[in-house]
């Protein structure tokens, strides 16, 4: 096992994984995050995007290198002026069964990712989101972090452990385990409400709203969770 860490700007996360393995930064078509959030966030990694995420990398002065989707969101000119600064265009029809996400998912080489324009609007979507970003973990064996300015989530599978560090942690409001299998079995400290070898229930996501006393651990034993923290504004 090996310790890698992903940088964000209100935490870093240092995950126990089985490899170490090159950072790829995505933005989807979610709720825009922060332009300066995005800026220092993606600084130093590849950058891919889906759809509308390639507006919000023009808003904040990137370029990604590539570019998927349907531009049913950000239409022909966001297309033009990626393409005229360089981005690889992968276009498709509107009339499809994947999402955007789901096909930039596709032509990834089990890289771990950060990915940041997936939270807020449509549930349908952000449910789609997740499911699609845990396939792709399970698939590779890789590292998935959902993560804009509010809201940050890891997905953890079994023998996967994370400890979370900021200067800045005061502005947590809350830390969640959210069970993505029909079961799983976690530890938390560092938290007021640690827990130990327990057993969280798809159908009873109970371990919601905790409070970190600073910096602090979570380990996955079996199954999937997230890893859930929003932050005060």
């Amino acid at each position: 096992m090996t310790t890698q860490k992903f940088s964000l700007p209100q935490c870093t996360a240092e995950l126990t994984l089985s490899e170490r393995r090159e950072i790829c930064f995505v933005t989807a078509g979610g709720r825009r995050p922060d332009a300066g959030w995005l800026r220092q966030a993606a600084q130093g990694y590849t950058l891919y995007c889906a759809d509308a995420g390639g507006a919000y990398c023009l808003q904040a002065g990137l370029t990604p290198e590539k570019l998927y989707g349907d531009g049913d969101s950000a239409g022909a000119d966001i297309y033009g002026k990626l393409a005229a600064l360089g981005t690889k265009i992968f276009r498709y029809p509107p009339a499809k069964d994947d999402t955007d996400l789901q096909l930039l998912l596709q032509q990834l080489d089990g890289r771990h990712i950060i990915v940041s324009g997936i939270w807020g609007g449509r549930f349908d979507h952000l449910y789609s989101n997740v499911f699609s970003l845990l396939a792709y973990k399970q698939k590779h064996g890789c590292q998935v972090i959902m993560a804009d300015e509010q809201e940050v989530m890891l997905l953890l599978t079994a023998a996967e452990s994370v400890r979370i560090c900021s200067d800045g942690l005061q502005r947590m409001r809350a830390v969640s385990l959210l069970p993505l299998s029909s079961e799983v079995r976690v530890n938390i400290a560092g938290v007021r409400w640690p827990l130990q070898e327990a057993a969280l229930q798809l159908l009873h996501p109970y371990a919601v709203s905790n409070e970190p006393l600073g910096d602090f651990t979570c380990d996955c034993l079996d199954g999937a969770v997230g890893l859930y923290m929003c932050f005060y504004d």
